[in-house]
């Protein structure tokens, strides 16, 4: 399976702020693609889900995607 995300990361932190950076780590049923996916090492890929469930208990970000 191929990286969707070529580019390097710009930042190494990611912040539960900005919520339309963060949605695009996320796939069409507002679940966190996985490191295969992403390309994120394992430290990246911890941030950016603890970034994203914050932003989903501040109502930034879905649970589910509304059908």
């Amino acid at each position: 399976m191929a990286k969707i995300f070529k580019q390097q990361v710009d930042s190494t932190y990611f912040e539960y702020k900005d919520y339309k950076n963060l949605q695009r780590y996320l796939d069409i049923y507002c679940q966190i693609e996985s490191r295969k996916k992403t390309g994120l090492t394992e430290s990246q890929q911890r941030q950016l889900s603890r970034a994203i469930k914050r932003a989903r208990h501040l109502g930034l970000l879905p649970f589910v995607a509304s059908s």
